[in-house]
């Protein structure tokens, strides 16, 4: 894990999907989001290693996480995908980054949220489509359509860049109003 300095009081914890390290740019992004806001944050920077089972191991790496930022009053989690599992242990604010809403635990999860949840996925990404977007007042969903898994337009990197923006200004203004 990496913990970045920040305000101690607020603290961001960015875990990453299963081939999609933090240093990728939809969560290098959001961290540098946070960081420009005064948050603090603790960084898992790895991916599951081959011999463990990935959704086990995020679960251990999202509770070693969260025990890092335990100090802060306010935590954010910012999961991208396979980070989504996490969903199960958390009860305060989230942004979750293409979650895996086609697995049942992860949609109940964010389906019953009451800290506010931001929400980024893509209509084209079958583990956002094939499961059920929840509706709750305190989830905000921003859907984009024809977009990869990592929101993406398939040969196209400037209008990807131009997503990455878009994507990185609603994550500032989520935190901005966590704040």
């Amino acid at each position: 894990m990496l913990q970045h300095e920040g305000d101690a009081s607020r603290c961001a914890v960015i875990l990453p999907g299963i081939r999609y390290f933090s240093q990728a740019p939809l969560l290098w992004f959001a961290r540098e989001a946070a960081q420009a806001g005064g948050w603090s944050v603790v960084e898992v920077d790895e991916r599951a290693p081959r011999d463990q089972e990935p959704f086990e191991w995020m679960r251990g790496q999202a509770e070693r996480a969260l025990e890092a930022a335990a100090g802060a009053e306010r935590i954010v989690v910012i999961g991208k995908s396979l980070g989504s599992v996490a969903a199960t242990l958390v009860s305060g604010p989230a942004i979750w980054l293409t979650p895996l809403l086609d697995r049942p635990e992860v949609a109940e999860a964010i389906g019953s949220a009451t800290a506010p949840t931001l929400l980024v996925g893509s209509s084209a990404d079958p583990t956002w489509a094939g499961g059920a977007v929840p509706e709750n007042a305190s989830v905000e969903v921003l859907e984009l359509e024809g977009l990869d898994h990592s929101l993406q337009v398939s040969r196209d990197p400037i209008a990807s860049v131009d997503v990455l923006r878009d994507v990185t200004a609603r994550v500032g203004a989520f935190l901005e109003r966590l704040s």
